[in-house]
This record gives structure tokens, sequence and C-alpha cells, in this order.
């Protein structure tokens, strides 16, 4: 199956503009066979804003039907879309990515973890209902964004509940490069899961991006790194490698079973001696 991520520059300042442009860019890629693809956090809006105002008026409304150029070109390319936006909803202000297939929105992810810079500061704190894990007809999605990379009770949690591929959505500056060098790595080892995060290689604001989008595989290893070249990347992927959670050198007598192995009931991660 092949998967593919795109890393270019979005229309500052036009969100319906840029929508219009995912939606190009995800027909192109269902053309050259593509079952999904995955564009940066924030990349409908833009992320850096001011103040919640601005923020709230560049956002992505989903009632009033923002994303049905991009529902349309899932649809018409039969292929699984993940974005992300700032996204108003009611009176809420969200970081969100939206996985979109053939039959619509599959699910949204709004992101939990809020770093103090750029436009997460006057954005709100989700209420989660459960782990971003969905179905879709190529194989459980988990989805996180950005810098909840740097927690791994979210990718272990998505690994737990299934996830096959985890995507993220991210916006990482030059500063950030442990993130790609060594993070999503270690995400996608621990979990034997793939990884693929879609970053921005452009400016925002003054804040310039360092691109590196990948997929990871199961086993750690790099398959394919954007670099900070634009286009869309592609990449054959069997999920299936995402449901071993062993590994076995000599059966019998050289065997590990990372999941199978855990003691949740001797890990303390919660700041009280019970967890809700």
């Amino acid at each position: 199956m092949k998967i593919s991520f795109a890393q270019f520059s979005p229309i500052h300042g036009d969100t319906a503009a840029t929508i219009a442009l995912v939606a190009e860019k995800s027909r192109e890629a269902a053309g050259l066979g593509a079952r999904l693809i995955a564009f940066p956090e924030c990349f409908l809006t833009g992320g850096s804003f001011d103040d919640r105002a601005s923020l709230l008026a560049a956002a992505v409304d989903i009632e009033r039907g923002d994303l049905e150029p991009v529902i349309a070109a899932a649809r018409d390319g039969n292929i699984h879309i993940v974005v992300g936006f700032y996204h108003k909803r009611g009176d809420e202000a969200l970081n969100t990515a939206a996985l979109i297939g053939p039959q619509g929105i599959i699910g949204l992810h709004h992101k939990m973890h809020l770093p103090f810079m750029i436009g997460d500061r006057f954005v709100d704190i989700p209420q989660i209902e459960g782990p971003s894990v969905f179905d879709t007809e190529i194989g459980r999605i988990g989805l996180a964004i950005c810098y909840e990379i740097r927690f791994p009770e979210v990718a272990r949690t998505l690994a737990l509940e299934g996830a096959e591929l985890i995507v993220l959505p991210a916006a990482w500056p030059e500063a950030a490069r442990i993130l790609p060098d060594l993070f999503s790595r270690v995400r996608a080892a621990e979990n034997f899961v793939y990884f693929l995060s879609a970053n921005r290689n452009d400016v925002d604001d003054g804040m310039g991006f360092m691109g590196s989008s990948h997929v990871i595989g199961p086993d750690g290893r790099e398959i394919i790194n954007a670099g900070m070249d634009d286009g869309i990347f592609m990449v054959d992927v069997d999920l299936e490698q995402a449901r071993v959670k062993s590994i076995i050198r000599d059966p019998g007598v050289y065997e590990v079973h990372p999941f199978a192995d855990r003691r949740p009931q001797d890990y303390r991660i919660c700041a009280s001696q019970v967890c809700a």
C-alpha cells in the first residue's frame, strides 16, 4: 500500500485558498496511487497569531462546510487525508487534525498538550473522550500533533488501542531537530508501529521550519525523509508488520515480547496513588 505526505508552503493568510490547494494535492497523490496523504500541523490556517481573535478569524469551521473541498477530494480520489488546522467549534478554539476518508470525516484529534508558543497560546485544552485511533479501510490509524511526540504515553496509548500507523502533523523549527532525528524513531520502534510525520519547510511570521517530513518503520528505521524539498513523497508500507509486537531471533531461545511483558500494575505515572 502506498502512503504519502506533502511538504510545501501553504498560501499564507488565506485559509480558503490553502484548503483548495490541499484538495488539489490530495487528488494528485490519489492519481499516483496513494491511499493516504498527510499535511503539516495548522497547515490550513497557519500557526502564528498574536491574539485569539485573529486566530478565530482564520480558523476552520467544519459545521460551516469549510472542509468540503477536501472531503470531495477524498471521495473522488478514494484517498485518506490527514490535515491540521486551527478549528472554531462553537466558542472553542482548538488545534485539530482531521482524518478524512472516501466516506467523509472519519475522526478528529484535538491537541491535548499545548506549548506556550505561537497560536497554541490562545487555544483551549479539549475534553478528550478516548484515544484518537480510527478504523479505516486501509488499517487502524492513530493521530497526534507535533509537541505530543514528547509524551511517550500518547504514542503508547495509540499503539495499545491497535494503531498500526501513527500520523503526526508537525510544525517543527530547526531548534526542535531532535524530534525527527530521534524521538520519532524511538516512538515507532518502542511501539512497533509505522510513524509518519508531516512537517513544514517554509517560514511563518519569522519562524523557519526544518522540513524533514518522514516515515519510520516499526523497526525504527527511516524509510523516507524529504529533507527541505517541496513535493509529494510516497512510500510502500505493509501494515501487517505493525501487528507483530515481538522480536524472535531464535524461537524458544531468543525471544522478547515487549507488549506481552508489560507490567502496568507496577507502573506509576500519575501524581496520585490511583490513576483515573
